[in-house]
C-alpha cells in the first residue's frame, strides 16, 4: 500500500530547497556569484536560502530553477536518500507458471528512453520458460552469479556459466532454459 506523503512544515520546506539550491549549484559547478547574478537576485540572498535561513518565495525559486536550467520541483521536492538499500529477501517477487524460475524486482528508475528495471534471478532445471516479446526497443541483460542456464531469443539461445553476461533484444519472443540447480543471477531490464 502507499502512503500518503505528509505535508512539509516550513523549517522541513525551508531545509529541502536550501539541499537542493546547493547539490543543483555544485552539479552545474556554478558559484555562488554566478547562480545569483543569473537567477537576478542578490549574492546574500541566495547564500541565506542555501544555509537555511531565509525563507524563499515562488518567485526567487522560479528565478533559480530557470537559472539552474531545471524544472521547478528540483528545487522543492525532497531529494531521494544517496543511498538506497534493498536488503536480501526484499522486492516484488514475480514467478513464472511455466518453470520454476523467479525474479525479484529491487528497482526500477529512469524515464522515457531511459526507463530500467533490476532484478535477482532464481530458477531450477525443469521446463523451459518461454518468454514473449516484450515492449519494442527493450534490451535484456543477464549476468548468471551461479549456476549454467541458456538464455535469448529462441532461434539463438547462448550458454552462460557464473561471470558470464549475456545481452539481447526483448522485444523478440526468448527463452530461459536452466541446465543445473542453484541457478542464480541478475537481470537488467532496459527500455527504448
Amino acid at each position: 500500500m502507499l502512503k500518503e506523503p505528509k505535508p512539509a512544515t516550513a523549517k522541513s520546506f525551508v531545509s529541502i530547497v536550501a539541499r537542493n539550491i546547493r547539490a543543483l549549484r555544485d552539479q552545474k559547478k556554478m558559484s555562488l556569484s554566478e547562480l545569483a547574478q543569473t537567477a537576478n537576485i542578490g549574492k546574500s540572498t541566495l547564500s541565506m536560502l542555501e544555509s537555511g535561513s531565509a525563507n524563499p518565495n515562488i518567485e526567487t525559486l522560479w528565478g533559480i530553477a530557470a537559472a539552474l536550467g531545471v524544472p521547478f520541483s528540483d528545487l522543492v521536492a525532497p531529494r531521494e536518500p544517496e543511498v538506497r538499500v534493498v536488503r536480501a529477501g526484499e522486492g516484488l517477487r514475480v514467478e513464472s507458471e511455466q518453470a520454476s524460475f523467479q525474479c525479484t524486482l529491487l528497482v526500477s528508475g529512469g524515464s522515457g528512453r531511459g526507463r530500467f528495471e533490476i532484478y535477482t534471478l532464481a530458477s531450477e532445471p525443469g521446463a523451459i520458460r518461454q518468454a514473449d516479446a516484450h515492449t519494442k526497443g527493450c534490451l535484456e541483460h543477464v549476468l548468471l552469479t551461479a549456476g549454467r542456464m541458456r538464455v535469448g531469443p529462441v532461434a539463438a539461445p547462448v550458454e552462460l556459466g557464473p561471470g558470464d553476461l549475456a545481452s539481447f533484444a526483448g522485444d523478440a519472443p526468448h527463452i530461459y532454459e536452466t541446465k543445473k540447480k542453484g541457478t542464480r543471477g541478475v537481470l537488467v531490464m532496459e527500455y527504448a
